[in-house]
Parts: C-alpha cells; sequence; structure tokens
C-alpha cells in the first residue's frame, strides 16, 4: 500500500506540475512567437520568456475572474482547454523543437544530458513535494489563495495580517487549489525559480555570442540556482521566485529592445515589470529602471512614444491591482505610507529602518554581501547566499569596467538594494535581483585573460557554482526524512515541524470548519486552520488590544466574543500566563485540550 500510494502522489504530482508548465508555456508563446522571427533567439530564452509570460497572464485572468466572482473550476478548465486549443501551432513548433534537439545528439549523450538533469534537479523538486510550513506562506500567502478560491472572488479579507496586497502570485495559487492541491501550489514557484534559470541560459548565450559562449549562461543559470535561499524558496509558496523571474524577464526584454529596436521587446518589458510590482510592491522598483532606462536609451525622436508605450503597458497590467489596494483602503501601498493617504487604520505598518539614523543605514547596506552569507542573523536568519558573489566582487568590478552590459545589471541591483535604507535587510528580499547578478558574474569572465575563459574551465566552474544549492537541498532532504505521500505521513511531517499543529488538528477535528479561535502568539497557523483563526500583531484582533486583558478573566471574555472567537488558543512559550486556576476563569473558559506547548479553551 505504502509504495502504491507514493506512486499515485508521485505522479499525480509531477502531472500537475507539468500540466501547470505545458499551460503557461503555450499561453506565454502564443504572445512572444513573432518578436523572435528576426533569429538570435535560442530554446532557453524562448522558454523562459513565455513561462514568465504565461503567469503573468495566469494571475491577471485570476484577478479577472475573482472581480467577476467567477473564479471556480468549471471556468477555469474552461480556459485551460481554451489556451491549448488555441495553441495548437505552439504544440507543433514544441514537437518539432525537440526533434531537431534530439537529432542533433548521439543516443548516448542524449542519455547523460537527461541523467544528469535529473540528478541536479531531484532534490530542488522534492523539495516542493513537502507540506505548507514556512511561516509566511502558512500566515498569509496561502490564506490568501484558499480564501479566493472558497469565495469564488478576490474580497478584502480583515482577519488576515494583511487584508490586501499585490496578489498575482496567490491568484496563481488559488487557480491551482482549485484543480489540485497546496502542495501542487510549491510547483509554481518552482517553476518559476527553473524558467528564470532558463532565461539567463538563454541570455549568457545570446551575451556570449551564440553557440560558442552557451557556458557562459550555464554559468549564470549554475550560479543562481547554487544559492541556498533560491533553493528554499523554490520549494514553499513564497512570491520571491515569480518576483525574480518577472523582474529578469523584464531587463532580458529590455536588453533585447536596445540591441532591435522592437517595440515588443519594450512593451514586454514594461508588462513583466507591472507583473513583478503585481507581485511585491519591491517590483515597483522594476517599473522605474525600465522607465529611466528607456528615457535614456531611446532615440531622441523616438523617446517620447517609447516612454508612452511603457506607460501605456505597465499602467493596463499594473493598474487593476493596485485600483483594488485603493478601493478598499483608500491607500494604493497600503499599509505603507499611511500618513500620506487619509485615515490611519490598524493595519498601518511603520517602516523597519524609521529608528535608526542614516550612518547605521548606511553600514547595514555596507556590510549586507557578508551578511546574507555568513551573519544571517542581521537578514532575518534567511539560507545564505551563494558564496561566490563575495569572492566574484573583484571580477565584477574588473567586469563593470569593461562591459556596459554588466554595468547596466549591477546598476539595477544596486538601485533595488537602495530599498534597505528604508527597509530593514532580509535576506529573502534580494532574491529578486539574483538572477541579475548572477548574469552580471558571469559575463565578467569576460575581463579574464582568453586562457582563463576556456569552456572546460567555465563548465566546471558553473558545476561548482552550483553545488552549494544542491548540497543545501540534499542537507534539507536528510533533516526532513521522507516526502510524506499519505494523510497519515503528512499530519506526522506537520506535529513534528509545527508544535502547535496537534492542537488545531483537535479543532479540525472536532468542530471542522465551524470555529473561531483567538491564538495568542500562533499566527502561522491560519492556513492549517480549518476554522478562522484570529490573533496577530495587526489588525482589529491584534494582540495588544487582547494580552493586557488577560489578568481579568471576564473582560477578556467579552473582547474575544466582540472579536467574534469562541475558542481560545494559548501557547506556553510565547511568555503569556492565564490564570486557569482562577474559579472566575474556569467559569468563563472550558479547557479542551491540553498538551506540552499549548492549551485551548473553549468559551462558555
Amino acid at each position: 500500500m505504502n509504495a502504491l500510494s507514493a506512486t499515485a502522489f508521485f505522479a499525480l504530482h509531477l502531472l500537475a506540475f507539468l500540466i501547470l508548465t505545458a499551460t503557461v508555456y503555450v499561453a506565454g508563446r502564443l504572445f512572444t512567437r513573432s518578436l523572435d522571427r528576426a533569429g538570435g533567439d535560442n530554446g532557453w530564452d524562448r522558454f523562459g520568456v513565455a513561462v514568465a509570460l504565461g503567469l503573468a497572464l495566469a494571475g491577471s485572468l485570476g484577478l479577472v475572474l475573482g472581480l467577476a466572482g467567477v473564479l471556480r473550476t468549471g471556468p477555469l478548465i474552461a480556459v485551460l482547454a481554451a489556451v491549448h486549443v488555441a495553441g495548437r501551432d505552439v504544440w507543433r513548433e514544441l514537437v518539432h523543437g525537440a526533434r531537431a534537439w534530439l537529432a542533433g545528439f548521439g543516443r548516448g549523450r542524449r542519455l547523460a544530458f537527461a541523467a544528469g538533469l535529473l540528478v541536479a534537479l531531484a532534490p530542488l523538486v522534492a523539495l516542493a513535494l513537502y507540506p505548507p510550513t514556512a511561516f509566511d506562506e502558512t500566515l498569509y500567502h496561502l490564506p490568501f489563495a484558499r480564501a479566493f478560491a472558497r469565495a469564488g472572488g478576490v474580497p478584502f479579507l480583515p482577519a488576515l495580517r494583511i487584508p490586501v496586497f499585490p496578489q498575482l502570485s496567490e491568484l496563481v495559487f488559488a487557480e491551482v487549489l482549485l484543480l489540485a492541491d497546496d502542495v501542487a501550489v510549491h510547483g509554481v514557484e518552482l517553476l518559476a525559480t527553473l524558467a528564470a534559470a532558463a532565461l539567463l541560459v538563454g541570455w549568457g548565450w545570446r551575451a556570449a555570442g551564440g553557440p560558442g559562449g552557451c557556458w557562459t549562461g550555464w554559468l549564470a543559470a549554475g550560479i543562481w540556482l547554487g544559492n541556498p535561499i533560491a533553493v528554499h524558496l523554490a520549494g514553499t509558496a513564497y512570491v520571491e521566485p515569480a518576483l525574480a523571474l518577472f523582474g529578469t524577464a523584464a531587463l532580458y526584454a529590455h536588453e533585447r529592445w536596445r540591441e532591435s529596436e522592437a517595440r515588443g521587446w519594450l512593451a514586454l518589458a514594461a508588462g513583466f515589470a507591472a507583473a513583478a510590482a503585481a507581485t511585491k510592491y519591491l517590483g515597483l522598483v522594476f517599473v522605474g529602471l525600465v522607465f529611466v532606462w528607456t528615457a535614456l536609451g531611446a532615440p531622441r525622436g523616438r523617446r517620447l512614444r517609447s516612454l508612452a508605450l511603457v506607460a501605456l503597458v505597465a499602467g493596463a497590467v499594473a493598474a487593476p491591482w493596485y485600483a483594488r489596494i485603493l478601493y478598499y483602503t483608500g491607500n494604493p501601498v497600503f499599509p505603507f505610507f499611511a500618513g500620506l493617504f487619509g485615515a490611519r487604520t490598524p493595519w498601518d505598518a511603520a517602516w523597519p529602518q524609521e529608528h535608526r539614523g542614516l550612518l547605521s543605514r548606511l553600514g547595514a547596506l555596507a556590510r549586507l554581501p557578508w551578511s546574507v552569507v555568513f551573519d544571517r542573523r542581521d537578514v532575518g536568519y534567511q539560507p545564505p547566499h551563494s558564496p561566490l558573489y563575495l569572492v566574484g566582487l573583484p571580477l565584477l568590478a574588473a567586469g563593470a569596467w569593461h562591459d556596459p552590459r554588466v554595468r547596466r545589471l549591477l546598476g539595477a541591483v544596486l538601485v533595488y538594494a537602495a530599498v534597505f535604507l528604508v527597509l530593514a535587510p532580509d535576506a529573502r528580499y534580494l532574491v529578486a535581483v539574483l538572477p541579475a547578478l548572477s548574469l552580471a558574474l558571469a559575463l565578467s569572465l569576460g575581463a579574464l585573460p582568453a586562457r582563463w575563459r576556456r569552456p572546460r574551465l567555465i563548465a566546471a566552474l558553473a558545476l561548482a557554482a552550483f553545488l552549494p544549492g544542491w548540497l543545501y537541498a540534499a542537507y534539507r532532504l536528510s533533516l526532513q526524512g521522507p516526502v510524506p505521500v499519505t494523510i497519515e505521513a503528512r499530519d506526522r511531517y506537520l506535529a513534528d515541524h509545527l508544535p502547535i499543529w496537534p492542537a488545531v488538528r483537535f479543532l479540525n477535528r472536532t468542530r471542522g470548519t465551524h470555529y473561531a479561535v483567538y491564538a495568542l502568539h500562533a499566527e502561522n497557523m491560519v492556513y492549517l486552520a480549518a476554522g478562522t483563526l484570529l490573533g496577530d500583531w495587526n489588525g482589529p484582533a491584534r494582540f495588544a488590544v487582547v494580552e493586557p486583558l488577560v489578568s481579568d478573566p471576564p473582560a477578556l471574555y467579552r473582547k474575544l466574543r466582540e472579536l467574534g472567537a469562541d475558542h481560545l488558543l494559548a501557547v506556553d512559550c510565547c511568555g503569556i500566563v492565564l490564570p486557569a486556576g482562577d474559579p472566575v476563569f474556569q467559569s468563563l473558559f472550558e479547557r479542551v485540550w491540553v498538551d506540552s506547548g499549548c492549551a485551548v479553551y473553549a468559551l462558555r
């Protein structure tokens, strides 16, 4: 039975990933085929651009269906079928290309390539098959997606830490949830990570002069996938991989426009930048970069027309997302800059760096390359970035001196990094520009003497660059154990990795979806709770309005009832001590679950 369950689990999730990949590729390719007829592209960048556009279209489709109130399985399947019917020529092109590629290799080389690809990607794919346990994915990314899928729309969600946001990726998650499950949702960000790698292979191929320089692209992809933090995020429902893909695609499309002056590439650059902004507010940096670079790079007689095209496309893509945020909150960048946009709300966010002086912020920014690799306590304790960036700093400086393409890529990275003068430096936020930095480092090899740029040496360096990410994935797999393929195995896995899960499981089993529990410092259990889980650092049910009442049972009881809660979950390690022995407390709260880590009380 275990072998049968494992086979079914892996087969179904592989099928879900292949359907997702094929659908977004075909959808994107329908709109990009006309752009590469002039030649110069290759299958790798073609794949990366098409997948990026397909994911952007999928998220935008989710918003349209959600605003119409028909984000349901039936309409979604109808659209999926229509994409593949309309993409018959894309499928023919794909089959023809695959045959031509296979014909160019002997059987031994094909098998070696397939085996190498399998060994390289297997740990990354396996990490994406575990149940969701990462903090933010269960805190709000997956709760957003589940709420959209349940409602068939895109409602304002006041019970969550952030009730509305740029949510392009979460709407793609919702579409996957309607057709599969939350493990399959991880495939969205895995696909974005791999598509960014493919785009780097193709971009490096072009930049280094075609097939003879293809190892430059493989080196850039190896450096990108060699980042443990990128490998980690590829197996979660975080949105940084999609942000990285859209940002990289915007830079790539703009470079193609710079080379060819084809307006289609400029429109794509603007669209990808806007898709990044629809994924996360940090994506607005890419919109600004495309505007500035267009103003600097357009021929004088065409500058206004080029800028107008960028404004039109970026506005058409991003405006619906930001108009929705503005409609619900009165603040297009909610919950930030609350003082500039009307009345304050319970969700207002302070800038994390407000209390630090400018010199302190500049010092933290200067230490960032070291912090993200070694001293990670200053950047959110995230998995490390590749050490190659630190080692390659002199090479990057030389490359920027000799190659304007490297200067543009590094300029984009530095402009993006400057936001950490305002934001707290978090290693996860930097993932968006790691593909660009990886390509800049690979292209900087051009500053070395020719004897150091032999294909075999670059191939060996690409493999060495990839190893940190691969080894990190293998390390994580050894820690996490076998992939849970049954409901019972999933339950044990969640209990091992989330100590509060048994208490939430008790409520799910005994109350179904008909409960609302106020959880003191268990906010990351929102997605795993079948009912409603209240309690967070901001919002109407924030901890600050409940914790002061803990020593006053009647007041605590009234406040929880006012918030709509019928249960209270207290975590022992959060420093909150309930007066459980007080007769008044016992008359109002009945303990219905307890273990060594937490207790659940029903409001009488």
